[in-house]
């Protein structure tokens, strides 16, 4: 994540969560559709809307880079 934070600097913001955060949001697992694997990663636009869910991490740079650039309109 850190490489991708460098490469989209200033067109993205990159938050980890940490997994005692997500343990205590089941809320937020739960709307994004991550209740079975427990963690994922999002993608959200500018005003904050979730547009992106990789449940899981069976997911590379590939996938988060083309969640990116879905939101990004690149």
């Amino acid at each position: 994540m850190r490489e991708l934070e460098q490469d989209y600097e200033g067109r993205a913001i990159f938050t980890i969560v940490s997994a005692e955060e997500t343990a205590a949001s089941f809320d937020d697992i739960e709307a994004f559709g991550f209740v079975d694997l427990k963690h994922g990663l999002v993608v959200f636009d500018g005003d904050g809307e979730a547009k992106v869910k990789l449940p899981g991490h069976m997911f590379g740079r590939a996938e988060i880079e083309e969640g990116l650039k879905r939101v990004l309109g690149v």
